[in-house]
């Protein structure tokens, strides 16, 4: 059986170093970018189940990636979780208007990724007997 797989675009080496192991070990393969222009190339490769997006990073920043891979029709229902130092409305409203899902404000704690990935990545459709 296959692992999903999952995007980190991010232009710390360090985050993204701790974010795939992990990842790693929660099961999941892992696809690094350290840019934009990267990032929005992998995904467009690998098709992620998810992608975790720092929204300050080189060439495109994570809103244009966001945009960008919301206007491509194979890629507009994964899930982006947003990772950003920028802990000011604006910018989480705009990652969010972009086509992120949610965001997560650095520096975070690893169970918080962890349940935010799950939350994410569990369709919809598995959850409803248990909330209607």
């Amino acid at each position: 059986m296959s692992r999903a797989t999952i995007l980190i675009a991010d232009d710390s080496a360090d985050i993204r170093t701790i974010m795939r192991y992990f990842l790693n070990d929660l099961g999941f393969a892992v696809v690094e970018a350290a840019d934009g222009n990267e990032a929005v190339r992998l995904a467009r490769q690998c098709r992620p189940a998810l992608i975790l997006l720092d929204l300050c990073m080189p060439g495109l920043d994570g809103w244009e990636v966001a945009a960008q891979l919301r206007a491509d029709p194979a890629l507009e229902e994964v899930p982006i979780l947003a990772m950003t130092a920028y802990h000011v409305t604006s910018a989480i409203s705009a990652a969010l208007l972009a086509g992120c899902q949610q965001v997560v404000a650095k520096p975070f704690e690893l169970p918080d990724i962890s349940r935010m990935i799950v939350a994410l990545m569990v369709p919809h459709s598995m959850l409803t007997p248990y909330y209607a």
